[in-house]
């Protein structure tokens, strides 16, 4: 048993590990990994994901996608099960993103399909610098080519892209599972380009709270309402604002990222809480 599993996430993993030893060929697995929330210390057994990795000698079979499907419907019986999110994809390939992937079987809460998911850089960079192996090649010896560049560029593309594309769609901020998700997400971009670093949601929320302007304290903490207990009543009058602000921060994360991290070119020694 790896320590730095939760003592109930261990006694799953090796549900989970004993099922694709059972059900796979004992020549198509190189390792098994653990990475995510997990592997940055910040598990929350009431929300958080089982983020995995499966790294596989060779390219499966119609037949072996197939018991994949079978382990994870078996998987979903357990407590756990349908809060697992993972891809399989081959050794070979490791650090490479998605448009660099042949499709793969990925599972999304519990359930396996067959296509691209979730691989970029930050995947590989957790799994490198954090990453528990619960069974196959020590992670050290995976050989991992990820460096911080390589993330500056993912995080590129989510500012510059991915979430400015969302703030086109004002309807989307009505709902609190968006507000959620844009609240934990922008401000673990805002951190890891301040810090170098990756930061779990929660820890990403507290570190805004305590840098950024006090205009987004209401929204943040509003994020952090949804996160931790949905039921306690809203920190907002009315929905309409509480959407405009959602909106709001992301423009003022890809306009500090314009200004500030692309025309210095510095990315670790500034403050941002001077705006």
């Amino acid at each position: 048993m790896n320590e730095r599993l939760p003592k109930r996430v261990q006694a799953f993993t090796q549900l989970f590990v004993g099922a694709l030893n059972k059900h796979l060929p004992e020549n198509i697995m190189e390792g098994v990994y653990i990475y995510g929330s997990i592997a940055l210390g910040a598990f929350n057994e009431q929300k958080s994901d089982i983020d995995f990795i499966v790294l596989l000698k060779r390219e499966l079979s119609d037949q072996e996608v197939g018991a994949i499907k079978a382990i994870h419907s078996q998987m979903n019986n357990y407590e756990f099960g349908k809060r697992m999110d993972g891809v399989y994809v081959q050794a070979s390939l490791v650090g490479k993103t998605n448009e660099e992937q042949p499709m793969y079987p990925y599972c999304s809460d519990g359930k396996v399909s067959l296509g691209h998911w979730d691989v970029n850089h930050i995947t590989w960079w957790v799994l490198k610098r954090h990453g528990i192996a619960l069974q196959g090649t020590p992670i050290a010896e995976l050989n991992l080519p990820t460096e911080w560049d390589d993330i500056l560029k993912t995080l590129e593309y989510n500012v510059n892209k991915y979430w400015f594309t969302k703030t086109k769609k004002r309807y989307l901020f009505l709902f609190d599972s968006m507000i959620e998700f844009t609240t934990c997400t922008i401000s673990r971009i805002i951190c890891s380009l301040e810090q170098q670093a990756i930061f779990s949601k929660d820890e990403a929320v507290k570190l805004c709270l305590a840098t950024l302007p006090e205009k987004w304290h209401l929204l943040l903490n509003e994020g952090a309402r949804i996160r931790s207990n949905a039921n306690k009543k809203s920190l907002y009058k009315n929905k309409i604002k509480r959407a405009k602000d959602c909106r709001d921060f992301i423009l003022y994360t890809h306009q500090l990222y314009k200004e500030d991290f692309l025309k210095r070119g510095n990315y670790g020694n500034k403050t941002i809480n001077s705006r």
